[in-house]
């Protein structure tokens, strides 16, 4: 069981972020932080974690956890690259091209990006997703500590498909998997 004093279905995806975190990642930048659980997790492995949300609301909730700065700002915006990157549940609430370019732009040259995302889904084209529905139900009861911090919800404008045809535009050899929970994987290692 999980220290975390909440689980959802993105703190679910904490484990494989941090797994993906390379062993040599001086710096890591959490994109859309919310309350800085993931930032103050990916601290305990980084000589710099940074954590930056646009929702000042969604910043105030942010624990101050141990060698993580906090800051107010958009990802689009934000200057300067780390070694690792990180976008949970924050891709779909920008344009994704432009998303997508941002990201790439802050990964340092060697850094990897990870990304947890959602995607539109549709009855045709995610048939196969359906089974797995009575699954992801019983997760969802599951965890006793159910919650997170008040964020902006969003839902998803772009299908699957599309994330996939964008992303090898711009992250050629970008790795995409289908997940649990109306999420998806991205991970992208930048050409050194």
């Amino acid at each position: 069981m999980s220290r975390d004093p909440y689980w959802n279905h993105n703190t679910h995806y904490h484990p494989w972020l941090l797994a993906k975190a390379p062993s040599s990642a001086r710096t890591a930048l959490d994109v859309g932080c919310g309350d800085g659980l993931l930032a103050g997790k990916l601290a305990a492995r980084c000589r710099e974690a940074v954590g930056i949300d646009a929702d000042a609301a969604a910043l105030a909730q942010a624990s101050g956890a141990d060698g993580v700065r906090f800051e107010h700002a958009d990802f689009r915006d934000f200057p300067g690259t780390f070694d690792y990157v990180t976008a949970v549940a924050t891709l779909h609430h920008v344009p994704l091209e432009e998303g997508l370019t941002a990201l790439r732009r802050l990964v340092a040259p060697g850094g990897t990006l990870a990304v947890v995302g959602l995607w539109k889904m549709s009855a045709r084209r995610d048939a196969a997703y359906i089974p797995l529905l009575p699954l992801i139900w019983a997760i969802d009861r599951y965890p006793p500590r159910q919650g997170g911090p008040d964020v902006p919800m969003q839902d998803a404008v772009e299908t699957l498909d599309e994330i996939r045809a964008c992303a090898a535009t711009i992250l050629p050899g970008a790795r995409i998997r289908r997940r649990l929970m109306w999420r998806y994987t991205l991970l992208w290692q930048r050409p050194a």
